[in-house]
């Protein structure tokens, strides 16, 4: 026996998934539209937890028929979308570009796509947008809903009803609550990963089981207001709103308003079921599966990221329709269980999942070896594109090759890569890397100044660099590096340097870079925007001028808001749980007193933040007060110069000297080169 069909949940299907599209188009009434998602959620938690229970009730209860109905209902589109994405992939995407949609295929073929993205960017970041496979975060939630929730709610059921929903509440309570701290703590975890999501499909499962106790009657009030919840968080959310969070239960209590008490008899019921509503919700899976895809390759073939509104329509359309063909002639043959028995099926989606995971490592292999093609470029142009590379590697890539000889050598994170020639009216050469920890500068200060023996060095002390929490673990892709310099610098007979101490060379990069699946990849790829040969601000992410990183337009443009939500997060950043590390402290030590002991100048430059985000440290970071006063102290130990401070008003910067809360514009940072700390 089915559940009873009911039309108004298809519609709110559309609800869900239109808003969604809207905003990964980029209209900006529609700034909530993320909370479609939400959306989903719920209604997935209740569809599902109804269907278990209807098969608990009834003592029909069966793992393996589950879990054939939901490879039935989400491989095929998924793996055909999937597809399509990897052959556009392969012909307009850049190598490194293709091997972020290679790790998003092994995300999606493992049903981890949301740890992937956490662990790789925010949903809201600006090359957010240029990820075709961003949006299957959401499915592998549900995913990994679908995995465990059955057999949880086999165990509880025994237990009886009653005890089953107080737990089921009282779970979703801690991971409200979870989310709650997550937000403010872990933002990117608290987005994309399940234990801050799962009371949002538990509130659909606490619905189901009510349901079965209590019958609801039809509330055109109830059913209206919980609408104009779900409506009013579309429009009045954005990317500041905190999400999952308390913020999330307007929209989430909504839907549970909408599917309690709006059937198809009330006014929203009637609004819901209508025809077109209806149609979009039948589709509105592989509505989903499109969209991000089409979007994510128009940005990445204009090469930048606003659309214009007849090419926004066009992409609308073109979803709707593949999202229909894909319904009709993928979606439904597949449900249907005589067009493939449950071994047929088994064997499909096995085989399609290990297909799409070899895909995307096939993908990944593409780009091996790239950051040292890009770094080759720099001795024929000045301007490197050099956005989603290993930063780490294209460094790397270029102490391999031969580099001129320079006065200052700059190392640290992206709060100190403003710093170049110009404004220290010397050649300079800066390799500083996104979130630079101790090991980074280790490694680079070591190979760098072996080869090139500058007079200066210029250290970016950033708070975290002595924080054992810093969850700064990217200099791993260059650990080799690493130790060969920590072991050169920590033994007895560390000191002046030995002709051979540096360590990459530039025949063991020469390597794979013509291998016979680049070269297939070279025939069907047309991307020619892989290198820029000229200063043009690019659209997309950044750009770099021989280690001089510009800020695109839009960033430069953007307004700083002290007040908002991501403002004050930013403290947070590295720094959220703070816990002196020792052994960061030691290696930090050792590079110093090596560089000193081979005739170096070493300065420590602290740069500002924001006045701000510095007094959100004043009121409550008194750890960043401690790193400062451990910097300025460290220098006057060693004989060495700090500069600079985190408190832009004590070096002179203005508010209008950073391109955000945490990176100081030139300007500034010419201000801080000339002031002592210590």
């Amino acid at each position: 026996m089915k559940l009873k069909y009911r039309p108004e949940i298809d519609g709110l299907r559309a609800l869900a998934v239109l808003p969604v599209i809207f905003f990964h188009a980029g209209i900006s009434i529609f700034n909530g539209g993320f909370v479609g998602v939400d959306i989903f959620f719920v209604i997935s938690g209740y569809l599902i937890t109804s269907i278990l229970i209807e098969d608990l009730s009834k003592e029909r209860f069966s793992l393996s028929n589950f879990y054939e109905r939901r490879a039935r209902r989400i491989l095929p589109a998924l793996v055909f979308v999937s597809f399509f994405t990897v052959i556009l992939g392969w012909i307009i995407l850049n190598p490194i570009e293709l091997f972020k949609l290679g790790t998003s295929l092994l995300g999606v073929a493992t049903f981890t796509s949301n740890i992937v993205f956490w662990d790789a960017q925010g949903y809201f970041e600006e090359s957010a947008e240029l990820n075709p496979l961003l949006h299957t975060w959401s499915l592998a939630v549900e995913e990994q809903f679908y995995l465990f929730f059955p057999i949880l709610l086999f165990f509880l059921w025994k237990y009886g009803k009653q005890n089953t929903l107080w737990v089921i509440f009282f779970i979703s309570f801690i991971s409200l609550a979870l989310s709650e701290w997550g937000w403010r703590n872990q933002s990117s975890a608290n987005f994309y990963l399940i234990p801050t999501r799962i009371w949002e499909l538990f509130a659909g499962s606490i619905a189901a089981l009510i349901s079965t106790s209590i019958k609801f009657q039809k509330n055109n009030i109830l059913s209206i207001f919980g609408f104009l919840m779900i409506v009013i968080s579309i429009f009045i959310y954005d990317e500041s709103t905190p999400f999952p969070s308390l913020y999330t239960l307007l929209p989430v209590l909504g839907v549970l308003l909408v599917i309690l008490f709006g059937s198809k008899e009330t006014l929203v019921g009637k609004l819901l079921s209508s025809n077109i509503l209806v149609g979009i919700g039948l589709i509105s899976y592989s509505a989903y599966l499109w969209h991000q895809p089409l979007f994510a390759f128009s940005r990445h073939f204009k090469g930048q990221i606003s659309i214009s509104s007849i090419e926004t329509f066009a992409i609308l359309m073109s979803s709707i329709i593949l999202a229909f063909l894909t319904w009709k002639y993928i979606e439904k043959p597949f449900r249907d269980r005589s067009f493939l028995s449950r071994k047929k099926i088994a064997i499909v989606s096995i085989s399609s999942l290990a297909f799409i995971a070899g895909l995307g490592i096939l993908s990944r292999h593409v780009s091996n070896n790239f950051e040292y093609t890009l770094a080759k470029q720099l001795s024929k142009s000045d301007y490197v594109y050099y956005g989603n590379v290993d930063d780490r590697k294209f460094i790397a890539s270029r102490l391999s090759l031969p580099l001129n000889p320079v006065s200052s050598l700059i190392v640290g994170s992206s709060r100190i890569m403003q710093v170049n020639s110009k404004i220290m009216d010397e050649d300079v050469i800066n390799l500083s890397v996104s979130g630079a920890s101790v090991e980074d500068n280790v490694a680079i200060i070591g190979e760098a100044y072996a080869k090139l023996k500058p007079s200066k060095v210029y250290i970016g002390a950033d708070p975290w660099l002595i924080n054992k929490n810093n969850f700064q673990d990217r200099w791993q892709s260059i650990e080799d590096l690493y130790l060969h310099w920590m072991n050169f610098i920590k033994s007895p007979k560390a000191g002046a340097i030995q002709p051979n101490a540096t360590y990459l060379k530039q025949s063991s990069l020469e390597k794979n870079e013509d291998s016979a699946l680049k070269s297939i990849f070279k025939k069907f790829n047309f991307s020619d925007s892989i290198i820029a040969l000229n200063d043009s601000p690019e659209a997309i992410d950044k750009k770099a001028y021989d280690g001089l990183h510009i800020y695109n337009e839009k960033y430069i443009s953007k307004k700083i808001d002290p007040s908002g939500i991501q403002f004050n997060a930013a403290a947070d950043y590295s720094m959220g749980n703070f816990s002196f590390d020792d052994q960061a402290e030691s290696k930090l030590r050792l590079i110093i007193k090596w560089l000193i002991f081979n005739k170096a100048d070493v300065y420590l430059v602290m740069s500002p933040y924001h006045s701000g985000l510095h007094k959100n440290f004043i009121d409550k970071k008194n750890k960043f007060h401690q790193a400062e006063n451990f910097f300025i102290e460290l220098a006057e130990e060693l004989n060495i110069t700090a500069l600079g401070s985190y408190d832009a008003l004590k070096v002179g910067c203005e508010d209008d000297e950073f391109y955000d809360m945490l990176h100081p514009k030139i300007s500034c940072m010419e201000k801080v080169l000339n002031y002592s700390s210590n």
